[in-house]
């Protein structure tokens, strides 16, 4: 797996490594160099994403979730399990709802540009984390804490080719200058 720099930091030092990152690294031993890794890439001045993977599996947009505790999704509601009393309560799916988010405004951008892969989010969780989904219960989000499940799952289906990927990591490596995307309204 190919690592981009996002942004100059005087702070990292020469080569920009001051700090590994532990998934980065799980992944890397996993996918090979026709994927392509962005720490916290901020395109066009949006929110930065976490992390951008990007390869022949297509693009994933992976935040990390800074909940604890077991979650579920039933009936088309989230709930977590509250231990005082031993029961489901209803639960307001913030981390779930910024990893959609994010992955749709990276689709956005890619759609201005003229790419129409949809951006897959991924749910990074922490190991104090849990998330049951039911099978007949779609969420629109991949929730994982293993790099080897996560490898698996941006590998399991080819749905970019080689120059869709060039042109994707073209738009999200800030080391690169980009063509003027088209403007969003006539004469911009």
């Amino acid at each position: 797996m190919i690592r981009h720099p996002t942004a100059p930091n005087r702070r990292m030092g020469i080569l920009g490594l001051a700090s590994r990152d532990p998934l980065a690294d799980g992944l890397a031993r996993r996918l090979d160099d026709d994927w392509h890794w962005f720490r916290r890439p901020a395109p066009a001045g949006m929110e930065p994403i976490d992390a951008v993977v990007v390869g022949p599996g297509g693009t994933w947009a992976l935040s990390n979730a800074d909940a604890s505790g077991r979650f579920t999704h039933r009936n088309r509601h989230w709930y977590r399990w509250n231990r005082s009393t031993e029961s489901w309560v209803p639960w307001d799916p913030e981390p779930i709802t910024r990893a959609r988010l994010a992955a749709r405004r990276l689709g956005l951008y890619l759609e201005r540009a003229a790419l129409q892969d949809g951006v897959r989010p991924l749910l990074v969780l922490p190991a104090a984390m849990s998330i049951e989904v039911g099978r007949d219960e779609p969420v629109g989000i991949v929730a994982e804490r293993d790099p080897d499940r996560m490898a698996a799952i941006v590998t399991a289906e080819a749905v970019l080719s080689q120059q869709q990927v060039d042109r994707i990591v073209a738009l999200l490596d800030p080391r690169q200058p980009l063509p003027q995307l088209a403007p969003s309204t006539p004469r911009g």
